[in-house]
């Protein structure tokens, strides 16, 4: 099954989205990966702006399975879950599924506004107009051991965890549409 997922934060978002990208793509291997934009809070009061992006992934769990993975990673990066008015206070992380399908086609997915640049563009159907943020992502030869470091957000991304357990270095598919580019990394 394919996963259409949002990513949030603001608080620290430059640190927790930078590395639950990185965790994401450790637990998946593969992900599709929007551009990373900075917005004010919708729905709530905060002086604080969000980062937010899109992220595609293909998973054997269900989506219950994989919304209580997605909460046990916003609690290790500080999400406080327990107040009852957790949805309209600031964050650390979040990360909510927004679609689920046999395919990887969520172009014609509707999301909340916001959002809506952000899917055209991963999908090569329009542009985004918000400010966009560079992220760096670690990539790791062992646990813990940085081998590489990427920059994501500016362009929708294909990314590939390898599956070599002595080279697990990310490759980067930037893609627009219908052009398509591989950049390999060694």
């Amino acid at each position: 099954m394919f996963y259409l997922c949002s990513i949030g934060s603001n608080l620290d978002p430059h640190i927790h989205v930078s590395q639950v990208v990185g965790e994401l793509l450790e637990h998946f291997g593969r992900l599709q990966l929007s551009s990373v934009i900075q917005t004010k809070p919708v729905g709530m009061h905060s002086r604080h702006d969000f980062l937010n992006c899109l992220f595609v992934a293909e998973s054997g769990l269900t989506t219950q399975q994989l919304k209580t993975l997605f909460i046990a990673m916003e609690l290790a990066h500080g999400r406080d879950r327990s107040d009852p008015n957790c949805k309209v206070l600031d964050r650390p992380l979040d990360i909510d599924i927004l679609a689920s399908s046999a395919a990887d086609d969520f172009a014609a997915t509707r999301v909340d506004a916001y959002l809506n640049e952000l899917l055209a563009e991963l999908y090569g159907q329009g542009e985004v107009h918000d400010r966009k943020v560079t992220l760096p992502l670690h990539t790791r030869l062992m646990k813990g051991k940085v081998i590489e470091e990427l920059q994501v957000g500016l362009t929708p991304l294909r990314l590939s965890q390898g599956s070599d357990d002595r080279q697990a270095a990310a490759a980067i598919y930037p893609d627009a549409g219908p052009r398509h580019v591989v950049v390999p990394h060694q």
